[in-house]
């Protein structure tokens, strides 16, 4: 017998009985920032045999290899143009253009999975990806970092696609949260000991560069040894991925309103904080190694909530969640701001990181649990289109609040972004409840 919690109210059109959850793939988060991608539409299901298996460990463990240089690069240029003097604004515009690139490759990137498979797909992205990652030590041209970041973006979402279209066909919704957050701790986990790599030389020099490359060239290592692995089949849809992703909006829309300002601030917070919160430590005072050392541990701190959260999420109405989430993250940001660093900075950073990056997960599961399954390949591209808006303009819009207020400005930034969601999310669940799709 279906419980209460078996059938959330979503807050939108009640789905008729005879729409049911098939295979079915939605997006997910920007890794360096975990970080959201169109996964392909796969009609077949993940093979069940240890051939199967072996195929998608070995996927996985090329993309922990892979996500650990991500992690490392992205702090890495914020800290490098710090060193070069170069204003908040210009920081926010570099890393800003990554999440531009980002959402190119959710419209047109997957084009080439469709073509080649996931295996020759991810062997092209990582290698264009180890090629920019030199590209940064040979030009010191903030306009060249900018292109450099978008070519970048547009490989790294590709990568995310190839990966996460084997976990979200297999994921019912039952279960949508837990294995979210398997995927969410291994990125975490990779992104966090890529900080960690920063003191291994002055990031001023080109040594740091060349161990990005060598982490993306090394993650191909075990996806080549792996063998042949099944071929996309590509989701033929009318129109363009433009299109697509407009249709999948207007879905949400309807289905899930609180979808798209959910994932546009997801995206916002998860590239303000990759981005920027290095610019507000060494602004502050914070030495380098200081700096590594805190996003290091605050990006393997967010590992702890993941199951617990989405776990959660999949007991009770996603969005009482997402609400208790977003009042822990403002009274954070708040304190943070005021403040301005300090003993408190530590704890703070490490339990506002956890629980903001857990949004997207829960907000994805979310939707997924209100669309029907007809509709939710092009709600996968209109999730990701509204993360990669929110996420491409994150990192600008809070270093221009960090010029006019200061370092504390992220979290000013922050503070507006949570709140606002918070907001959306208690009009949400002042509606008339209707049921959602069984999660089962």
């Amino acid at each position: 017998m279906k419980t209460a919690h078996d059938l959330p109210p979503c807050g939108s059109t009640p789905l008729p009985q005879s729409v049911v959850a098939s295979t079915a793939l939605e997006s997910a988060p920007p890794a360096s920032t975990v970080q959201p991608s169109p996964p392909a539409s796969l009609d077949a299901p993940v093979p069940s045999t240890p051939s199967g298996l072996r195929a998608t460990t070995v996927l996985l463990l090329g993309y922990a290899i892979l996500i650990t240089g991500n992690g490392l690069l992205s702090t890495l240029i914020s800290l490098r143009l710090i060193q070069q003097q170069a204003p908040s604004i210009v920081v926010g515009i570099v890393q800003s253009a990554y999440y531009v690139g980002f959402m190119a490759g959710a419209l047109w990137g997957g084009v080439l999975i469709g073509r080649v498979g996931h295996h020759r797909a991810f062997v092209t992205f990582a290698a264009a990806a180890a090629c920019c990652a030199l590209g940064y030590a040979a030009w010191n041209d903030a306009s060249v970092w900018a292109l450099l970041r978008f070519v970048t973006g547009f490989c790294l979402v590709g990568i995310y696609t190839v990966v996460e279209s084997w976990l979200h066909q297999v994921a019912s919704n039952a279960h949508r949260g837990r294995v979210f957050s398997a995927y969410l701790i291994a990125n975490y986990l990779g992104v966090g000991i890529g900080q960690f790599l920063i003191g291994l030389a002055d990031p001023a020099g080109f040594m740091l560069f060349s161990v990005v490359s060598a982490l993306f060239s090394a993650s191909l290592i075990p996806v080549a040894l792996a063998g042949d692995m099944p071929a996309a089949q590509s989701h033929r849809a009318p129109g363009s991925k433009l299109a697509l992703g407009i249709s999948g909006l207007r879905a949400v829309a309807t289905w899930a309103p609180l979808g798209l300002i959910g994932c546009a601030a997801a995206g916002m917070l998860n590239a303000a904080f990759y981005t920027m919160q290095p610019v507000f430590m060494r602004r502050l005072g914070y030495p380098v190694e200081d700096v590594a050392h805190f996003m290091g541990f605050a990006l393997l701190a967010a590992l702890v909530p993941q199951w617990p959260v989405l776990r959660l999420a999949d007991r009770f109405d996603r969005r009482r969640i997402v609400l208790a989430i977003t009042v822990v993250c403002t009274a954070c940001s708040t304190l943070l701001f005021v403040l301005s660093g300090g003993p408190l900075l530590d704890v703070l950073g490490y339990l506002y990181v956890g629980l903001a990056f857990s949004l997207y997960g829960v907000l994805t599961s979310y939707v997924n649990d209100c669309i029907p399954a007809d509709q939710r390949v092009a709600v996968s591209a209109g999730l990701l289109l509204i993360f990669s808006l929110g996420a491409s303009s994150g990192p600008t819009l809070s270093s221009a609040m960090m010029s006019i207020a200061g370092p504390s400005g992220l979290y000013l930034f922050t503070a507006i972004v949570t709140g606002v969601l918070g907001v959306s999310t208690v009009r949400s669940l002042g509606m008339v409840p209707r049921a959602a799709l069984p999660r089962g």
